[in-house]
């Protein structure tokens, strides 16, 4: 799974010029995708974040946990990571840029913030990740295919 991405990744990179720029529709599902994955994660809904994804994605938050592999470890890490979360916090994504791949594959660049509401309702950032994903159109569609989000700062 790695090696894919890694070939993935240098494919893109090496045909950013040649890749077509994604449609004004694929671009709002895309957006769609992460404003539903940003809603599931707040919701600490595991069963509905793992729905975000390909059933044989990869996911690597951070290096430091190791890459969860397929729908199911998705879903499993995404519960224990819920249950042990205290407080009221909300996952923000922001979308850098996307390039389509392919019809049905596109690599997205994201910046996430993790911010907790503060006593007074207010709310503070609590954590800032880079994103880089692949995303797969299946049965029309978008998934997550292969998500690193690794800490910045």
């Amino acid at each position: 799974m790695k090696t894919l991405l890694v070939a993935a990744l240098a494919w893109a990179a090496a045909t950013a010029a040649m890749a077509a720029p994604p449609s004004p529709a694929d671009i709002q599902a895309l957006r769609a995708l992460g404003d539903a994955a940003d809603a599931a994660w707040d919701a600490k809904d595991a069963d509905r974040m793992a729905a975000h994804y390909a059933a044989d994605a990869s996911l690597l938050v951070g290096g430091a946990s190791g890459v969860r592999l397929g729908r199911e470890d998705i879903r499993a890490y995404f519960k224990r990571a819920f249950a042990q979360r205290v407080g009221t916090m909300r996952h923000i994504s922001e979308f850098r840029g996307q390039d389509m791949l392919g019809p049905d594959l596109a690599l997205t660049d994201l910046w996430v913030r993790v911010e907790e509401q503060q006593p007074d309702g207010t709310w503070r950032e609590v954590r800032r990740f880079n994103n880089v994903s692949l995303a797969v159109r299946e049965a029309g569609a978008w998934k997550m295919k292969a998500v690193r989000a690794y800490p910045a700062g």
